[in-house]
């Protein structure tokens, strides 16, 4: 028994057989090597109009028709019809497929391509519904300033782009690129969930609001710039001293040293003396534990930021944080500690 159209024809002859039938089958190709649409249906369980739509879109072209009109398929149909339904069978988009069916692209390409974009997908949900629960677990009256705060940020990308803008600005103009690149990078966390940086932290809400609370004092008006020329002297040696005092703090948090957590505190407090023309002597420790004191006012947009950035990134970072964005929280908390002898995160 025929189907009730053309394209469902499978071939018109006893037994179902589509192969080098007679009656001129094969659609002027020449040989008995295509096959029918109906025993492409029957050998793959897709049903006729599905394969249909895949010729009409250029997926599985045809090699030619029979007179009677019914599509006729080359021998590697088949095979490239299975791929088809396969990849359709992970989800993978039609356009994504005819890349790999017209030879663009391999189909070990377009698996990467397909992982990286569904990791991109669950970066965004997983983004969304860590938002979505930090509005839902707070006070009512708290929960309009929350919602203005995140929806403030639009996409963690974009908050993360403003935070580099902002350092940007901030830093002094003289500093060499280089130096102020290493600041920045430091001093920027990536987005919570970010795929690409394995020092991203694990989205929650709280690392989720704590970033948003970054951006905010990043783009907020009375937002301040860091210390500059006329504040610190010789702007590239107080930098590369605070930059190598937190490298050394930040290897004390990953070993537990104590000589090179009283090495990273040396360190520091030479870079502050030096902007004076001071030594390291008890006397200027006990100034800078005053002045770091004075500077916990609730107000200050220094201690507002390094909170924040430390919410993000955590107190005790992995090894492999050493370096990576936003690492700097960590080591200035540690050493804000150790010369105020106070922690950064005390209300």
């Amino acid at each position: 028994m025929t189907r009730g159209t053309q394209d469902g024809n499978t071939g018109g002859t006893q037994g179902g057989n589509t192969r080098g039938t007679q009656g001129g089958n094969t659609g002027g190709t020449q040989g008995g090597d295509t096959v029918g649409i109906g025993e492409l249906a029957a050998r793959t369980g897709l049903p006729v109009k599905t394969i249909r739509y895949y010729s009409d879109i250029g997926l599985l072209p045809e090699s030619g028709r029979t007179p009677g009109g019914h599509r006729r398929y080359a021998a590697d149909a088949l095979p490239r019809l299975r791929l088809i339904q396969r990849l359709r069978a992970l989800g993978t988009p039609i356009a994504a497929i005819a890349t790999v069916t017209a030879g663009e692209r391999s189909l070990d390409e377009l698996v990467s391509r397909e992982l990286d974009a569904v990791q991109e997908q669950l970066r965004e949900a997983t983004w969304r519904r860590e938002v979505l629960r930090a509005l839902d677990d707070c006070p009512a009256p708290e929960r309009p300033r929350r919602l203005a705060l995140l929806a403030g940020v639009g996409s963690p990308d974009d908050a993360h782009d403003r935070l580099v803008r902002y350092w940007h600005w901030a830093l002094p103009a003289g500093l060499p690129r280089r130096l102020a690149q290493a600041v920045i990078d430091g001093a920027v966390p990536a987005p919570p969930a970010a795929p690409t940086a394995p020092t991203a932290a694990t989205p929650t809400a709280p690392t989720v609001l704590a970033y948003a609370e970054l951006h905010a004092l990043a783009t907020a008006d009375d937002r301040r710039r860091q210390p500059q020329a006329h504040q610190v002297g010789d702007v590239a040696s107080f930098y590369a001293g605070l930059l190598d005092a937190c490298a050394l703090a930040g290897e004390a948090l990953v070993s537990g040293c104590p000589e090179r957590r009283a090495e990273a505190l040396g360190q520091f407090v030479r870079t502050y003396a030096r902007v004076d023309g001071h030594d390291d002597t008890p006397a200027f420790r006990a100034h800078l534990r005053a002045l770091f004191r004075r500077g916990r006012r609730a107000g200050s947009f220094s201690l507002r930021y390094w909170r924040q950035a430390l919410a993000v990134t955590g107190e005790t970072p992995p090894p492999s944080a050493a370096a990576g964005q936003g690492y700097l929280a960590a080591p200035l908390a540690a050493l804000h500690e150790q010369v105020a002898g106070l922690p950064l995160t005390a209300k």
